[in-house]
C-alpha cells in the first residue's frame, strides 16, 4: 500500500521537471525491487514531460529519466538517450553542447563507454570536446582499474577515444590514463610505450611518478629500472630539462639507494632531494624507506631524518619502527632523539622513550622527553610512575608544571 500512496502523492509534485525525475528515480526502486508498478512510475515520468514548455529543460528532464531507466536495467534506456540527442539539434550550438555533456556524464554512470564517446563526439567546442573525451577516458580508466568484467572492451573504446585527442594537454592527460590501465591489467611494457607518446613536458613529470608509484606497489619496478633510464633519457632530449631527480626517485623506491644517491649528490640542492624522494617512499614503499637511510651521510641525515621523523609522527604506527631505528642509528643530532622518544610514547613504548632520555646530554631536551613521558603515565593513571619520572626532570619551569598537574591528577582521583 506505501508504494500506491507514495506514486500518488508523487502527482502532487507541482514543478513537473522535479515530478518527472521523481517518477523515474521511483521507477528504478521499484524495477530493482521486482515489482512491477516500476511500468506505472516511468509511465508517469514521461507523461509529466509533457508539461514543460522550455525546451532545454525538458532534454535534461528526458536524459534523467533515461539515466534511470539505464539503472533500473531497462535496454530501453539507449532509445531515450537517442531520441534527446536527436532532438537536441534544435538548439544553438553552444546550449546543445551542455545538453551533450550532461548525456555523457549520464552515460559514464551506466558504463556506458561506447555510447558516451560517440555523444562526446558530436560536441561542436573543440576545447569542450576534448575536455569531454579526456574525462571519458579517465573514467573508463578507472573502471578499468577496478576490475571490470569488460575490461578488453573497455581499453579498446579508450584506445579509440584517444584518437580524437589531437591538442594538448588533453592528449597527454590521455595517455597517461591508458598507461594506467595497462599498469592494472600486467602490461607494463605497453604503459611506457603510452607514456612515451606524452607531448607535454610537465605531464611527462607526472606520469614518470605516476609510473614508479604504481610498479612500486604492484611490486615490479626493480624489473623495470633500465626502462626508466630510457624513458629519463627520451624525456630529457624531447623536453630539454632534465628527470634525473625522477629516476633517481625511482631508483630509491626500487631499493637501490646507493645508485640514487650517487645520482642526487651529483646536484647542487642534493639534500632537499633526496628528503623529497625520502617521503615519497614513506608513503609508496616504507618497506625500503630504513636502507635509504643506512646509506645517508652526516651532511644529510639532519634534514632528512626531521623530514621522515615529522612524518612518522603525523602517523604514529609500530610499522614504521625500522626507519625509527634506522635514524637513531646514524646518531642524528639529539633533537632527533627527542622526535624518537615522542613516537615510542604515542605507540605505547614509553620505557624506551626512557632510555632515549638516558642518553640525552642537553638538559631541556631531556627534560622534555620526560615530562612527555610522565604526561603519558598522567594519562594511563599511572601517579607513582609520572612522580619518579617528574623527579628526574632537571628543569625547574618543566618540573613546576608536571607537579602541579600530578597533583591535580592526585586530587581528582582520590577520594577526599
Amino acid at each position: 500500500m506505501l508504494v500506491d500512496e507514495i506514486l500518488e502523492s508523487a502527482e502532487s509534485i507541482p514543478d513537473p521537471y522535479t515530478r518527472a525525475l521523481t517518477y523515474a528515480k521511483i521507477g528504478e526502486i521499484l524495477a530493482g525491487r521486482r515489482d512491477s508498478r516500476y511500468k506505472k512510475a516511468f509511465v508517469s515520468a514521461f507523461e509529466s514531460l509533457n508539461e514543460i514548455d522550455d525546451p532545454v529543460i525538458l532534454l535534461r528532464a528526458t536524459l534523467g529519466i533515461a539515466y534511470h531507466l539505464g539503472k533500473a536495467g531497462l535496454k530501453p534506456y539507449r532509445k531515450v538517450f537517442t531520441k534527446a540527442i536527436e532532438e537536441s539539434k534544435t538548439l544553438p550550438p553552444s546550449v546543445r553542447d551542455e545538453i551533450l555533456t550532461m548525456a555523457v556524464r549520464y552515460l559514464l554512470a551506466l558504463e556506458d563507454t561506447g555510447g558516451a564517446i560517440t555523444v562526446a563526439l558530436e560536441i561542436s567546442d573543440k576545447k569542450l570536446m576534448q575536455e569531454t573525451l579526456t574525462m571519458v577516458i579517465k573514467s573508463t580508466s578507472k573502471a578499468i582499474e577496478r576490475g571490470s568484467i569488460k575490461s578488453a572492451y573497455k581499453l579498446r573504446r579508450l584506445k579509440l577515444a584517444l584518437e580524437y585527442l589531437e591538442d594538448e594537454p588533453y592528449r597527454s592527460k590521455g595517455f597517461l590514463e591508458l598507461a594506467k590501465a595497462l599498469i592494472s591489467l600486467g602490461s607494463y611494457e605497453s604503459a611506457f610505450n603510452a607514456v612515451k607518446e606524452i607531448n607535454s613536458p610537465e605531464w611527462a613529470r607526472i606520469a614518470f611518478k605516476e609510473l614508479t608509484f604504481r610498479l612500486s606497489k604492484s611490486g615490479v619496478i626493480e624489473r623495470y629500472i633500465d626502462a626508466f633510464k630510457v624513458l629519463a633519457e627520451e624525456f630529457s632530449s624531447r623536453f630539454g630539462s632534465n628527470y634525473e631527480v625522477e629516476l633517481a626517485t625511482a631508483f630509491v623506491l626500487a631499493g637501490k639507494p646507493e645508485i640514487a644517491l650517487g645520482i642526487f649528490r651529483s646536484h647542487e640542492n642534493s639534500v632537499e632531494e633526496i628528503t623529497y624522494a625520502a617521503l615519497e617512499a614513506i608513503e609508496k614503499n616504507p618497506s625500503i624507506v630504513s636502507e635509504l637511510v643506512k646509506h645517508l651521510g652526516e651532511n644529510e641525515i639532519e634534514e632528512v631524518g626531521r623530514a621522515l621523523l615529522n612524518w612518522i609522527l603525523d602517523h604514529p604506527s609500530p610499522s614504521f619502527k625500522h626507519i625509527v631505528v634506522a635514524i637513531l642509528k646514524k646518531n642524528p643530532p639529539e633533537a632527533l632523539f627527542v622526535k624518537a622518544a615522542r613516537y615510542y610514547t604515542l605507540i605505547g613504548e614509553v620505557e624506551v622513550s626512557r632510555e632515549i632520555a638516558a642518553v640525552i646530554k642537553d638538559p631541556r631536551l631531556r627534560s622534555l622527553i620526560l615530562a612527555d613521558v610522565a604526561r603519558n603515565y598522567l594519562k594511563e593513571g599511572k601517579l607513582d610512575e609520572a612522580i619518579d619520572v617528574a623527579l628526574e626532570v632537571k628543569d625547574r619551569h618543566y618540573t613546576s608544571l608536571l607537579m602541579s598537574e600530578i597533583l591535580i591528577k592526585a586530587l581528582e582521583s582520590g577520594e577526599g
